[in-house]
C-alpha cells in the first residue's frame, strides 16, 4: 500500500459558485479533447451536427431540473468507537430534461450504453475530467430512462433521465471552465428533429420503400430532399447500400429505392437482409435536419 504524501497549498482569492446544472452533453465513450477545443465552440458545432456521421459524437439536452442522488458515504465504526470512512460513493443523477415526448422516445435506443457526459451549469461552468496532459473527457456514465404516467403534479417534470457515473475517481479530476459561449448556444446546433413513418415495407422484388418524413413533434411534411439525404449507414448486405432514387411525392412522402452494389450494378436487397437509414439535410457545411435512425428488414 503506498499513500500520496499531502502538501499544502495556497487560497484563490477569488471565489466563484459552481451554479446549479441547467444541461448535460453525450459524447460518445473514449471522446477526448484538449483544453482548448474542450471550450472551442466550433469544435462542439462539428461534433453536435456534422455532415459526415462519424464526426457527429455529441448530443446536448437542456435540463429542466436536477437532483443529486448519489449516496452518502459509508463510515464504519470500530468496537472503540473510532470512526472512518469506508469506500466511496458512485455518483449519480435524476435530470428532468426540457424535450418533446417524441425527442424523449428517442432516447429509448441510447439506455444502456456507456457515454462521456459533460455537464453545464447556469452559471456558465463547463464541467469534465482531466485524463491526461493536455486531455480532458467528460464523466463516464450511462442512462436510464422512466417509463411512466406523466406527473400530475408539475407538468415540466415529465421526462426523467438517469445518469449513473461509473468512475467515482474521475471526480477527483474534475476541470472547470467558463467557456465564450452559453450553453444554449450549443443547444443552437442541434438540428431539428425528423419523424419517419414507413407507409409501404421495402419489397425485394421492386427494392422500394415509402416513407413520410415530418417534422418532429408537429406533423408537418418535409419537402425537397433528394437521394443522397436518406443516407445508409449499416447493413447486413454483401455490398453497399444507398439510396439511388428519391421521387418526392409531396407533402413529405417520398419514394425511394435502395440498392446494394453488387459489382457495380445495383441489385435490390433480398430476404433476409436489412438496412439501417438516417435522413438528414444540411446548409452545406452543418446538419440542419437530422431523423432518428430507423431500421428495416427485408421480410418479402
Amino acid at each position: 500500500m503506498s499513500c500520496p504524501t499531502g502538501y499544502f497549498s495556497g487560497l484563490s482569492d477569488v471565489v466563484c459558485k459552481l451554479g446549479k446544472i441547467n444541461g448535460f452533453m453525450l459524447t460518445d465513450k473514449g471522446t477526448t479533447f484538449t483544453d482548448t477545443t474542450f471550450i472551442a465552440e466550433a469544435t462542439h458545432h462539428v461534433g453536435i451536427a456534422s455532415m459526415t456521421t462519424a464526426s457527429r459524437t455529441s448530443m446536448v439536452y437542456p435540463v429542466l431540473n436536477f437532483e443529486n442522488t448519489t449516496d452518502d458515504i459509508t463510515i464504519q465504526t470500530s468496537n472503540l468507537n473510532f470512526k472512518d470512512k469506508d469506500g466511496s460513493p458512485v455518483p449519480s443523477a435524476l435530470v428532468h430534461i426540457d424535450v418533446s415526448a417524441c425527442d424523449y422516445q428517442t432516447l429509448q435506443d441510447l439506455e444502456g450504453k456507456f457515454f462521456d457526459i459533460i455537464l453545464f451549469t447556469d452559471e456558465g461552468k463547463q464541467l469534465g475530467t482531466r485524463k491526461g496532459i493536455n486531455s480532458i473527457k467528460g464523466f463516464r456514465a450511462k442512462i436510464a430512462l422512466k417509463y411512466d404516467l406523466p406527473p400530475s403534479d408539475n407538468g415540466q417534470l415529465q421526462f426523467a433521465v438517469y445518469l449513473f457515473f461509473r468512475a467515482p475517481e474521475e471526480f477527483k479530476k474534475v476541470v472547470y471552465e467558463n467557456p465564450g459561449y452559453s450553453f444554449s448556444d450549443l443547444v443552437d446546433f442541434v438540428p431539428v428533429g425528423l419523424n419517419i413513418l414507413i407507409l409501404t415495407a421495402y419489397t425485394s422484388g421492386s427494392g422500394q420503400i415509402q416513407l413520410k418524413v415530418t417534422k418532429r413533434s408537429t406533423g408537418l411534411g418535409v419537402t425537397g430532399y433528394a437521394a443522397a439525404d436518406f443516407e445508409v449507414p449499416e447493413s447486413n448486405a454483401d455490398a453497399p447500400v444507398s439510396t439511388t432514387i428519391a421521387t418526392d411525392q409531396g407533402l413529405g412522402s417520398y419514394l425511394l429505392t435502395v440498392h446494394e452494389d453488387v459489382g457495380g450494378a445495383p441489385t435490390a436487397l433480398e430476404v433476409g437482409e436489412y438496412f439501417v437509414m438516417q435522413i438528414s439535410n444540411d446548409d452545406g457545411t452543418y446538419n440542419t435536419q437530422q431523423s432518428a435512425a430507423f431500421r428495416e428488414d427485408v421480410l418479402v
